[in-house]
């Protein structure tokens, strides 16, 4: 298998309208795989599908408020997972010989 590296000087030795071509197919795979975690992520959570878009357009509010929202929301859970430790609660176990 080649390195990256070399797959790309391969690449630059190809006619332009081969690389344009490569580049586009490549962002398409990636923005379609992105796009398929992002449908994916939503789950009904026992409710139908209309019932959830009804809940969400009327939570959402104005774009900007929804996108500010979004973007706090994500540095808070960023924040919460590098700077909050993991509580654990151990509980008692007592083991008896088997026989």
């Amino acid at each position: 298998m080649r390195s990256i590296q070399a797959h790309i000087t391969h690449l630059k030795t190809k006619p332009e309208h081969v690389r344009k071509q490569i580049a586009f197919w490549s962002a398409f795979a990636i923005s379609f795989i992105i796009f398929a975690f992002w449908v994916a992520s939503y789950t009904s959570a026992g409710k139908n599908a209309e019932q959830s878009v009804t809940d969400a357009v009327a939570q959402a509010g104005t774009p900007a408020q929804s996108l500010v929202a979004s973007v706090g929301g994500f540095f808070g859970d960023l924040k919460d997972l590098i700077f909050t430790p993991r509580k654990v609660n151990y509980s008692d176990v007592i083991v008896t010989p088997g026989k």
